[in-house]
């Protein structure tokens, strides 16, 4: 079965990039199988690749080396990192992109990529997606054990995002995504709440949970269980957050959930 490796960055497509990691990777091993899952991350948004990364990894077959370039603080001071849970490899910078790995996972290794031998010669301190990442990914295709590549780390960056917080009967719940179609994905996971909660948006109520946007008139707003399983706030063939003027970690309240 040929090896497949990942990728998430915030590269883009018009400037070679891409075509550069994609170069390294099939100069290492050229029997890898490489798929993009995004290169559209907004740039050093940390937070998105994230979410890209746990929307999709889990749906590929064991063994599969998940790669995630992006990184604002990219160069020597930050380390660079493979983990390997009970599926997967992953590769990229340890700046908490890896977060909901490590909170996931209840059996993962994580080590440092350091060793010289597995980094292009000719690299910059500017591109570790070409220079270093990509040539970690071909080698372990080829068998390099992990700990060649360096020392074993236990302190991986972890990034927090907000909990939904209980008070009284309500659950205050975050946006935490604002999706390409501009829904609204919040931290309210779909066993807190049930067929008729009462839902509360930048001032606006939505009653009940829909199946679908069709559940709804055209242009209005409906709240709905997410192909992740948490709630998600979307307009019938609009923009949500155009239309709630809602940003990241805007307040969704669930009222009287007891109820």
């Amino acid at each position: 079965m040929k090896k497949i490796v990942t990728l998430i960055t915030d590269f883009g497509t018009s400037d070679g990039y891409m075509g550069a990691v994609y170069g390294v990777l099939k100069s290492i091993n050229p029997e890898i199988d490489i798929i993009i899952i995004t290169c559209a991350v907004p740039p050093a948004d940390i937070r998105k690749a994230s979410r890209a990364l746990i929307n999709s990894c889990s749906f590929y077959p064991d063994e599969t080396i998940h790669m995630v370039v992006v990184d604002p603080t990219v160069g020597p001071k930050r380390r660079s990192i493979i983990v390997r849970d009970e599926r997967y490899y992953y590769i990229g910078p340890d700046n908490g992109v890896f977060t909901p790995v490590f909170k996931s996972s209840s059996d993962y290794e994580c080590f440092q990529i350091n060793n010289p031998k597995y980094r292009l010669t000719t690299g910059s301190e500017t591109f570790y997606g070409r220079d270093l990442f990509a040539p970690a990914a071909g080698y372990i295709t080829l068998g390099v054990p992990l700990d060649d590549f360096g020392p074993k780390i236990n302190d991986p960056v972890i990034i927090n995002e907000p909990l939904p917080e209980k008070i009284k009967n309500d659950i205050i719940g975050k946006v935490i995504d604002i999706d390409f179609f501009g829904n609204l994905v919040t931290n309210i996971p779909a066993d807190m709440v049930k067929q008729d909660s009462k839902f509360i948006v930048c001032g606006c109520k939505i009653t009940g949970l829909s199946k679908s946007y069709a559940d709804v008139e055209a242009k209005q707003p409906l709240a709905y269980i997410g192909s992740t399983d948490y709630v998600e706030i979307a307009i019938n063939g609009g923009h949500a957050a155009n239309y709630f003027g809602a940003l990241i970690y805007e307040e969704v309240k669930v009222v009287d959930y007891n109820n």
